[in-house]
Formats: structure tokens, sequence, C-alpha cells
């Protein structure tokens, strides 16, 4: 069950609906992958228009963070298709896939503990040469979370779960992507920081049109600022709607938002 000071507040970051009649950004066709011998995603179908919020819920083992991981180029598909930008990416590396404007925050963080802040933010600027563009950067990042302007110099390692989380999410936005990946950015938070996250994946989309594949354990908060959403089970697709909708099923309320 969601924690119910973070969800109490979360229908005012509904961001404002999207067009989806163009071409969509990110679209997945009966993708299947594998870890070894174990079928991890059992045909896959997604699409992502331009500006749109999508919402991946679904328990333990579902597939959600595997199908981060086979966008981002973390994982190679065995089956389907996957195309960005009208261009296939299927087993495209992860370094590729970033350089055409895609950007994965994994779950955990996975900051660079003994670097400092700016360090870190300056390591997710590594395709970039330009060394005014990067300056730019790191303060468009300390400006969305001026918590890290203040730890600037501090080891990324000795900051809270909360700030190591802004960390990460700055750190993804230093190459300004058009599609970015998260992975459960809510995870061991506390709800102040909880809803700090979640009015700034509100604001990048609103503000920079940022296009945003969610996988949160916190299903309303998911759904609360998702237009369109998408329920996985054991690596199979088993709903799919705008996000409104999904968040009035019946089995989606029972299963992941709390109702008895």
């Amino acid at each position: 069950m969601v924690n119910s000071a973070a969800s109490s507040s979360a229908a005012v970051h509904q961001p404002v609906a999207p067009s989806t009649t163009g071409a969509a950004m990110l679209e997945l066709n009966d993708v299947h992958s594998y870890y070894d011998h174990i079928h991890a995603l059992k045909g896959i179908t997604l699409t992502a228009y331009e500006g749109e919020i999508v919402a991946l819920i679904g328990g333990n083992g579902a597939g959600k963070t595997t199908t981060l991981r086979t966008v981002s180029g973390m994982m190679k598909p065995r089956g389907g298709t996957l195309t960005y930008l009208g261009e296939d990416i299927a087993g495209k590396p992860a370094h590729q896939t970033m350089q055409m404007g895609m950007s994965h925050v994994p779950e955990g963080r996975r900051i660079f503990p003994q670097l400092t802040v700016r360090e870190n933010l300056e390591v997710g600027a590594y395709t970039i040469t330009d060394r005014k563009l990067i300056e730019e950067r790191v303060q468009e990042g300390f400006a969305y979370f001026p918590r890290l302007r203040e730890r600037e110099n501090q080891l990324g390692g000795t900051m809270s779960g909360g700030e190591q989380q802004m960390l990460a999410i700055a750190r993804a936005l230093m190459v300004n992507p058009r599609l970015l990946l998260l992975d459960e950015p809510s995870m061991g938070l506390s709800p102040l920081f909880v809803e700090a996250i979640f009015d700034i994946i509100v604001k990048l989309n609103r503000e920079h049109n940022t296009t945003v594949l969610l996988v949160e354990q916190n299903a309303n908060m998911a759904l609360a600022i998702a237009h369109r959403a998408y329920v996985l089970q054991t690596g199979e697709m088993k709903l799919s709607g705008k996000a409104s909708e999904i968040a009035k099923d019946e089995s989606v309320r029972k299963a992941y938002l709390g109702d008895d």
C-alpha cells in the first residue's frame, strides 16, 4: 500500500495532456527479452508519444525494469521490433541510445559515491566536449535541485537517499534527453522527497516536453502524473490505456493501489 501522505496531493501534479496525433517517439512491438534462459519479456508491445509521461506498473518480477533495460540498450532483445524516433534501436548499446537523446536512471540510483556532486554531474556529460555547455547544464541541474547546489562539493556517497536520487536524475539531464527512463525513483524515499521528485518529473515534462517512461512502485503517484499507463504481469502486458482510466480499474485498484 502506498503512503497516504505522498498520494494525497498527487492529483495536483497532473500534467498537460500532449498531442498523440503525430508519430510515436518510442515503439515496442512483440518484444522478447531473456536473462540467460529465463524468458523475462514475453511479447511486450507499447508506445510512447512525444511529450507523454507513460507509467509502467506491476508487481515484482513483472518485467518493468527489464523493459527499461531493453529500451536503453542495457539488454538486447531476442525478438520483436524496437524503434526510437523512427530508427531501429534493438541491440544498440546504451552509449549509442544516449547519444540519440535517451537517458536512463536505473533502480538504485548508481551514482559514483567517491565523486562529488559536481563530478557526478560532469561524468553525466562525458559525450559533451563544450565546457561552457557542460557548465550551463550543471547550473540547470542546480536550478532544478537546489539541494544539490548546497552540496556541490560533497561526496555523493555521504548524501541521503533522496539527495542521491536527485543527483541521479540531474546527472541524466546533463545530455538534455528527449526521452527519460526512470526506474523506481521514489523507492526508499520519505514522502517529502517523493513529492519533490514527482514535482520535477512533471516540470520536465511540462516545460521541456521531455517524454518520460516511468517505472514506479508507488502506483497512485505514477498514475496521478501519467498520461497513459501499461500494466505488466510476469513479462506480459495485461492492460493499457489512459492513466486516469487504469486508476479506476477494479483489478488494478485491488492489486496495486491498496484498495481492499
